[in-house]
This record gives structure tokens, sequence and C-alpha cells, in this order.
């Protein structure tokens, strides 16, 4: 039986977790025995960064560069940063491509079944709309897979969109509409994008998450002291470490590590066994860092109906405890969701008390600990599953 053909395609101007988590896809789609290419567009160290690390994956990395707007340079500041994201992704991009719909038709090489795309970024979404009009696409069945909404970022339901993000909304829609199916990367969010998008529900529906391969975890890394990582932007807005921080205290002999944005100052003379830098850093970077943890932690943010983190399915393959750290109204569907997959994960709430029972658990699970990943996320089954259902 021939193979059959599946194009991803994904535009994005950084590495982030959307695109972690659309990794976990790729490689089930190889593991599945598909035929895959990609057609990835993005700036010259983003497109060299994905190629890197992820372009194994594919027969084919049809690559278009895009340049760097004239804006970006006086974008220093967070607030000019995130003005601009806005502008960019929701006005420029939605109006005027950043690519040649001409060059996209000339670097694709042959015919497809299927189409498979992947959002976030909105320029991704609207990218499949346009491929839609190439000859060669015409048969292909058209299907997104979304990792992050766009109108309900932060809400806990339908009635928390803010009036100010219609044009989110408007956006979603028109990109939904020309799709065939699209996958949500957690039951509550499709649940709640169908009642946010009625009249496409009946394309709506949702996959588990599956995930990645660590080439650097080479099993129990050999550190003096139990060493805990947390990883990831942490403004206030977005998600509380203050519970976390109390914990610490109760592990005098355990080193932890923090790496993330932040929008204020933690004072490290309180925490004398926490080693913490601010700031973004490198994938690569930051994947040694969690080679050398002993335990990983992942922290939910305040709101939200998509998933707990996209960072807590893409630990599940590290050979160490993981424990998730759950917040929000919607906490207890995520806790029940995560106990389902076969005690993979530690799972505790978002205060002292909880955190510290967690962080024990883990710690006296370290010299026994064996690695079982939960068959639910077996990454072939999951991309055949996207792909054929």
């Amino acid at each position: 039986m021939q193979k059959k053909t599946v194009l991803c395609t994904y535009i994005t101007r950084q590495i982030d977790s959307n695109l972690f988590m659309s990794s976990t896809v790729f490689n089930g789609l190889q593991q599945a025995g598909y035929d895959v290419d990609i057609l990835f567009i993005g700036y010259r160290e983003v497109v060299d960064v994905f190629k890197q690390k992820y372009g194994h994956y594919f027969n084919n990395v049809y690559e278009i560069e895009i340049n760097k707007g004239w804006l970006t340079k006086y974008c220093k500041s967070e607030r000019r940063k995130v003005l601009y994201s806005y502008y960019r992704n929701f006005l420029m991009d939605a109006f005027n491509r950043p690519y040649s719909l001409t060059k996209v038709n000339k670097i694709i090489a042959k015919q497809y079944d299927t189409v498979l795309s992947f959002v976030p970024p909105v320029i991704s979404g609207l990218l499949m709309k346009d491929l839609k009009k190439l000859n060669l696409l015409k048969k292909a069945h058209f299907i997104q897979f979304w990792t992050d909404p766009l109108s309900l970022g932060r809400c806990d339901g339908v009635e928390d969109v803010p009036k100010s993000r219609v044009l989110h909304k408007w956006l979603e829609g028109r990109i939904l509409k020309v799709c065939d199916k699209a996958v949500f990367s957690y039951p509550l969010l499709a649940e709640t994008e169908k009642q946010l998008h009625p009249t496409d529900a009946n394309k709506i529906t949702w996959s588990d998450i599956s995930y990645v391969e660590h080439p650097l975890d080479k099993g129990k890394p050999n550190n003096a002291k139990v060493r805990i990582g947390n990883f990831g932007a942490y403004q206030r807005r977005v998600r509380n470490v203050e519970p976390f921080l109390g914990a610490l205290k109760y592990f005098p002999n355990v080193q932890f590590v923090m790496r993330g944005d932040a929008d204020f100052e933690i004072e490290e003379s309180l925490y004398p066994n926490l080693d913490i830098e601010y700031g973004r850093r490198s994938a690569n970077e930051i994947e040694q860092m969690e080679a050398e943890c002993d335990i990983l932690i992942s922290i939910a943010g305040f709101s939200g109906v998509t998933h707990p983190s996209g960072k807590t399915f893409y630990y599940a393959s590290y050979n160490k405890p993981i424990v998730h750290i759950g917040d929000g109204k919607n906490n207890g569907f995520f806790m029940k969701y995560i106990e389902g997959f076969e005690g993979r994960w530690i799972v505790c709430d978002n205060n002292v008390e909880s955190i510290v029972e967690a962080f024990r658990k883990a710690i006296e699970t370290l010299p026994t600990f064996e690695l079982k990943i939960p068959k639910r996320m077996e990454p072939a089954n999951i991309a055949r599953k996207l792909i054929e259902d």
C-alpha cells in the first residue's frame, strides 16, 4: 500500500512552547510511517534552529525566510514588545502576508493527501486559507492542530472573553472555516471552542498530547545534591510562583534551579538554595539544564481552558519524576485529566503544603524511579488519530 502523504505547515518568528508541543506530532507522524514533508516559514535564525532540532522528522523541509520588520529594533521594552506582537500578528499578518504564495507554489514539489497546519501563530492558520488556492493541493484533506486558542487565552470560559478580543475571535473563526477538521490539544478547550464557534462545532475535536525524545537525557544525573528545575515564564499575570518559593525552606539540602521571563525580582538572600537567573534562554541551554536536574516541575497558570501547561507533556519522556502544580478555576478538571495518565505525574495544588508533600514524594521515588510513558501518549497512535479519524 502506498504511504499517505502529509504536508505540515508552520510559520513562526520564535521557538516557543507551541513549537515544542507541535513537535510531538512531528515525531508521531514519522513513527506512524507517513510520507511527511513540511513547509516552514520564519526568521532566518528560527528556520536554522528548526532544521537543526526538528528537520530529521521530515523527508523534505521547504523553507522560506521572512524579513524582520523595521519596527523590531525599537521594541526593547516589554510593553513595546507586546504592542508590536499584537500589531504584527493580529493586524499586519492578517492583511499583508509576510510570504509570497507564488514562491510557496514554486517550492512545493508534489501533491499531498493531507495538509496539517499548526496553530498558533495566527499566520500559520491563515496560510492554510492561501494553500487551498493551489492546484497541487486541491484534493488534500485540510486539518489544523491547535496547541493554544486565540480568543480564549487566560479565560476560564466563553463568558470571560473580553470585548477587546473581537479581532482574535474574528480571525479564529476565519481560520476554522477553511479546514476540514480542527483538533485542539485539550478536551475542555475543544468543548469551549465549540461554544465560541457553534457554526464550526461539527469539525472541532481534541487529542491527547504526545511526547518528544530528549537526546541530552542520559539517565540519572550525578548531582551531589538533589536538583529540582523550574523553567519558563512566571510573570505575575500568568502564574503564581510564591507558593513554590515558600516551599524551598523545607528542603535546605536540595538545589533548586529557576530560569525564565519575569516582571519582578526575587530576593535571592531569602532563598540560599535557589539558583536563579532572569530572562529568556536558548532552547539548547534550557534542555541542557533540564537534563541535569533530578526532578522537573511544571506550574500551571492562574486561568484558562487550554491545558495544564505545554511543558507538562513535553517533559513526559524525561527519565525523572515530574511534578505538576495545578492552579486556577479549572484546576479540578485539569487534575482529573492528568491523573488518567497511569501515574506519570505527581500532581499537587499551588499552595505551600501541597507542594512540599509533592516534592517529598518525588525525592523519595528517585532511588527506584523507572520511566513508564502512558500508552495513550504513544506518538504514532496520536498521529493516526489526527490524520485518519
